[in-house]
């Protein structure tokens, strides 16, 4: 391929942002030209009358497909293929395009396969689904900018009520990305260099790693360190910086070339291990103290979840020599990992190092005896049992260790059924791109529950407050009232000013008292309605219809913000907390009810159920 080629396709990959799918297709019908023999002078001769011009770059591709399909013969199938290409091009000449949020772009943009451009030049001009069900690029762009907008638009509120959401939860990362955690020497580093397709992680039995390692696709090796990672604005992980300098010295990008993930990152993470003060064990795991979450000089389980809410796939990790006998890897799933089933994967890996089919049923009910200690279900979730490929020496012997190989100590159909299940483990790492939008339509859908249920019980709470409030205000109001009459009358009467001042004072002394009474009352009144009883029988108050139902949803929300909710409350108190107007409540019902379902309507695949707008 010729330099001029080569620029073209850098200039095009600049324009991409500003030409959506449209410039895939016609890189695709360009290399093509090229490929049948059309004259490189004509092409090149053209393409500078495109580069000279000032309209947009849309109208720059229908220029030069028109340009080259009138300089060729006819009759040359890859005139066909640009006519294809510049029939799409032009009716979208007027359509305005979907910005994202970032301009990041470390790697490289893949060249489309023969399958992919089959699909992208069967669209439809009206930017429906593809071939294979799933929602066009233009479409996914508009959904994500949907949900950035609709994500910024509840964060005032929740800032206001100091709500369950986290700073900069509306903002993603500019790639999807696969998070790992685990048990040290669980296999973590080593699943992520057979992903990538090179060595990029140092692999070992021993921790051989402390920090967060974030490893994207670009165009060449660089590493940076922490806080580099932290203060990139366009990355998208700068969210970090709360978790203090300590866990931003832990933590570095890794930028690779030649990888096989160029459309999304993986992010590694410190094995995890009891430390020698604590005592292990399941008590740990069930532990309400946080002294042991600060053992490695940042808030681990707080970063592992910052991680995860923003993760589109994520792996949790075992090995056979600690099958969930760590009470740190349960402490995680317990209180990091909670509510994310959907996109969480639980890997037994280095299966293929077990001798006996026994110690193979004793690792297997052992990490789901732990598991169900912390899963709160008879019914647990799937175990991927799988293994690596074993590496080759230079003489072509394994490399692994041990006086018995893993051929001998395994058959050719135990191997083959762990060979498939790490197959099944890699096809949803490589769905991380795809499964984007799904998560960032379940991250808004949680998040506004999380919020509106946090403003609901919050208003019951705080009016409930403000009317005991008021009901002091008026008895004080009215002795007051009671105190000036009575003076009013004998002033009138001309009763003796002894009596006048003694009501003047017995006024006095009386709504003096009273305050002071209603002021002791209300304190104990506040105390009562931030108790953990006083807060469910508010949540069940505001919701009876779902507690009525028994919504096993609703509960899990509950559970999750009632903590955070209280904490809020005691913070600012009762009587400077703020209130919530029923528009604000409305909005946020608005968008569970009407938004969000047109979201996932766009997003799901066709089916016959499907009740899509065309």
């Amino acid at each position: 391929m010729n330099h001029f080629t080569s620029f073209f396709y850098n200039w095009l990959a600049i324009k991409r942002e500003e030409c959506a799918l449209h410039s895939h297709n016609f890189r695709v019908a360009l290399a093509a030209a090229l490929e049948s023999g059309l004259n490189n002078t004509i092409i090149m001769m053209h393409c500078r009358r495109i580069f000279s011009s000032q309209a947009s770059a849309t109208r720059q591709l229908v220029y030069g497909a028109r340009s080259i399909i009138s300089s060729a013969s006819a009759s040359s199938p890859a005139v066909s293929l640009l006519s294809t290409s510049y029939t799409y091009v032009t009716p979208i000449f007027n359509t305005p395009t979907v910005r994202t949020n970032t301009t990041w772009n470390w790697s490289k943009k893949p060249s489309l396969s023969s399958d992919e451009s089959s699909s992208s030049n069967n669209n439809t001009n009206t930017g429906t689904d593809n071939n294979d069900g799933n929602p066009s690029a233009s479409i996914q762009q508009a959904i994500l900018s949907q949900c950035s907008t609709l994500h910024s638009s509840v964060m005032p509120l929740n800032s206001n009520l100091q709500g369950p959401l986290a700073k900069n939860s509306d903002r993603g990362t500019s790639l999807p990305f696969v998070f790992l955690v685990g048990n040290h020497s669980s296999g973590k580093s080593s699943f992520i260099n057979y992903v990538l397709g090179r060595n990029v992680q140092t692999a070992g039995v021993a921790p051989t790693d402390d920090c967060f390692t974030v490893i994207a696709p670009g165009p060449k090796d660089v590493d940076q360190d922490g806080p580099a990672l932290v203060g990139d604005p366009d990355i998208g992980f700068e969210g970090l910086r709360q978790f203090g300098p300590t866990l931003i010295h832990h933590a570095q990008l890794k930028v690779r070339e030649g990888v096989r993930n160029t459309n999304f990152m993986m992010v590694d993470s410190p094995g995890m291990i009891d430390s020698p003060v604590s005592s292990g064990g399941m008590s740990a795991v069930h532990s309400t103290s946080g002294s042991n979450n600060m053992d490695r000089g940042y808030d681990f389980q707080g970063v592992v979840k910052w991680m995860a809410e923003r993760a589109d796939v994520v792996l949790l990790m075992f090995d056979p020599d600690k099958p969930g006998t760590t009470g740190e890897t349960l402490n995680i799933l317990l209180h990091s990992l909670g509510g994310m089933d959907h996109k969480l994967l639980i890997v037994l890996n280095k299966a293929d190092q077990f001798k006996k089919i026994h110690d193979f049923a004793r690792a297997y009910g052992s990490l789901c005896w732990n598991l169900s200690k912390v899963i709160p279900r008879k019914d647990l979730p799937r175990i991927y049992t799988m293994c690596l490929p074993v590496a080759k020496n230079e003489d072509g012997s394994d490399s692994s260790s041990g006086d018995i190989s893993t051929t001998e100590a395994l058959d050719k159909r135990a191997l083959a059924d762990l060979h498939a299940t790490r197959d099944d483990v890699l096809a949803e790492v490589m769905k991380a791109p795809k499964r984007r939008i799904d998560n960032v339509i379940t991250n808004l859908h949680d998040s506004v529950h999380l919020l509106l249920m946090h403003a609901v019980v919050a208003e019951d709470v705080r009016s409930r407050y403000s009317k005991r409030l008021w009901e002091n205000r008026l008895q004080e109001a009215s002795s007051i009232l009671l105190g000036t009459a009575m003076t009013g009358l004998g002033i009138y009467f001309s009763v003796p000013a002894e009596f006048t001042g003694g009501v003047v004072a017995a006024t006095m002394l009386g709504v003096g008292g009273m305050k002071w009474f209603n002021a002791s009352k209300l304190k104990d009144v506040e105390e009562q309605l931030l108790s953990v009883e006083e807060l469910s029988a508010s949540f069940q108050r505001t919701h009876p219809q779902e507690v009525n139902d028994a919504d096993e949803y609703y509960a899990s929300v509950w559970q999750r913000i009632s903590n955070p909710l209280r904490m809020s409350l005691t913070r600012t108190g009762l009587a400077d907390f703020p209130s919530v107007s029923k528009g604000e409540l409305n909005e946020l019902q608005r968008i569970l009810d009407e938004e969000i379902p047109k979201l996932r309507r766009l997003a799901s695949p066709s089916h016959h159920g499907s009740n899509k707008e065309v």
